[in-house]
C-alpha cells in the first residue's frame, strides 16, 4: 500500500519520522514523505497553507492510498477550511493519527469517509513490536487487502478487560465510533466541522488537563445534548490529568455522574489515547 506521511499540526524531528517510516516499510508498504512534513514554523510543521497543501496534494495524488500523520500537538483547527470537503469525499483515502488529528477525523466523518484513530510516528519507531503496533499492522493489512477496515475492529482495544466491564457488550454491535481528544472536540463544538453524534458511540481521551477542565468539557457535552444522542460513552486514557484535591469526587466518578442523566453505558479504562497502550479505533 502507498502511504503518504503528512504533518498537519506540530513540528517533529526527522529522526522520529524516519524511524516510524522504517517500521511501515518493514510491513511492506511504499512510504513517501510530504513536501512540508519536516518544516518548522514556530511550534508548527510549516504555515497553515503549507500543511493544508500537503494534505490536498496527497488526496489528489493517484499514487497515494492512505495518509498518516507524524504527530499531533496543535494546528489542525487552522487548516480545516483549507481542505475541500468534496475532495476528501471523492478521494476516499483514510487518515491515521490521534490527539490533535481528532479535528481531521471529524472532517473525514463529515465527508462520509472512515479514518483511523491510532498511533503515529513516535510510537511506530519506538515500539515496533508492541501489541498495540501489531494490532495496528493487522488493521492496516486488512484495509490494504479489502479496501475497507475490518468489522468488529473496535473490539480490539477491549479484549483484555471485557470480562471486567460487562457493559462493553454494546461494542459488539456494529455502531459507528466518533470522538477522540476531548479538548479538540470542545474546540469543534459550534463549528461546521463537529461530529454528527446521533446514534454513535462516543470515545474520549485527553492529556495534561486539570480535572475541573475535564468537568467543564464534559458538562459542555451534556448541555449540548450530545450525551442524550450517543449510545454509549467510552473513556480512554486521561494521561497526566492528576486528581484535584479541591474536586469533591474522583475524575472517573465525576464523568459517570455527568453522564448518568442520559442513562447510557459509560465504559472506563479503554486503551485509547496518550499511552503506549493505544489501540486503533476506526472513526465513522
Amino acid at each position: 500500500m502507498k502511504i503518504r506521511i503528512v504533518s498537519p499540526a506540530g513540528s517533529i524531528k526527522s529522526r522520529v519520522v524516519e524511524a516510524g517510516m522504517a517500521t511501515l516499510r518493514s510491513w511492506g508498504h511504499d512510504v513517501t514523505l510530504a513536501a512540508n512534513a519536516l518544516e518548522s514554523y514556530g511550534r508548527f510543521a510549516g504555515t497553515p497553507e503549507e500543511r493544508a497543501s500537503d494534505i490536498v496534494e496527497a488526496l489528489r495524488d493517484p499514487d497515494v492510498d492512505l495518509l498518516w500523520a507524524t504527530r499531533g500537538g496543535y494546528g489542525c483547527m487552522q487548516i480545516l477550511d483549507m481542505i475541500p470537503l468534496d475532495l476528501v469525499r471523492e478521494a476516499k483515502k483514510p487518515i491515521v493519527g490521534y490527539s490533535d488529528i481528532t479535528a481531521l477525523h471529524a472532517l473525514w466523518h463529515k465527508a462520509g469517509v472512515k479514518s483511523l484513530h491510532a498511533p503515529m510516528m513516535k510510537h511506530l519507531g519506538e515500539e515496533p513490536t508492541h501489541r498495540t503496533t501489531r494490532t495496528l499492522r493487522e488493521v492496516v493489512a486488512y484495509y490494504e487487502k479489502h479496501g475497507q477496515f475490518p468489522p468488529r475492529h473496535n473490539g480490539l482495544f477491549v479484549r483484555d478487560w471485557n470480562a471486567e466491564h460487562p457493559e462493553a457488550q454494546i461494542l459488539a454491535d456494529e455502531v459507528a465510533f466518533v470522538g477522540g481528544n476531548l479538548s479538540v472536540l470542545s474546540g469543534l463544538h459550534g463549528t461546521p466541522y463537529d461530529y454528527d453524534y446521533e446514534g454513535k458511540i462516543l470515545f474520549v481521551e485527553d492529556i495534561s488537563e486539570s480535572p475541573y477542565k475535564i468537568d467543564r468539557m464534559m458538562q459542555q457535552l451534556r448541555l449540548m445534548g450530545v450525551l442524550d444522542k450517543v449510545r454509549a460513552l467510552v473513556c480512554g486514557h486521561f494521561t497526566g490529568c492528576d486528581e484535584d484535591p479541591l474536586m469533591p469526587v474522583k475524575l472517573w466518578d465525576n464523568i459517570r455522574w455527568i453522564a448518568s442523566p442520559s442513562g447510557i453505558p459509560v465504559i472506563m479504562g479503554a486503551h485509547i489515547g496518550h499511552e503506549v497502550e493505544n489501540f486503533p479505533v476506526v472513526v465513522g
